[in-house]
């Protein structure tokens, strides 16, 4: 059984269907997390493993989106 396969049985284990069901949800979710709770971008990317800040920067600018969702009128 390949890793993609078992992330997939376990997501589906837990009741969770999204179009996306790969080792990569694991992946966004550690490293959005990782970004509200206030580690930096680079040091981010390195322990990922990732070439570059790309994917970082895009995760970061859906983490401040869904932040800012979750703020009180008025808050900046």
């Amino acid at each position: 059984m390949t890793f993609g396969r078992i992330v997939r049985a376990a997501l589906s284990a837990i009741g969770v269907f999204t179009p996306d069901m790969s080792p990569r949800i694991l992946r966004n979710t550690f490293a959005r997390r990782a970004l509200l709770a206030g580690h930096d971008r680079d040091d981010l990317s390195r322990l990922l493993g990732l070439a570059s800040n790309r994917i970082v920067d895009r995760l970061a600018a859906t983490t401040s989106a869904e932040a800012g969702l979750n703020s009180p009128p008025g808050a900046s």
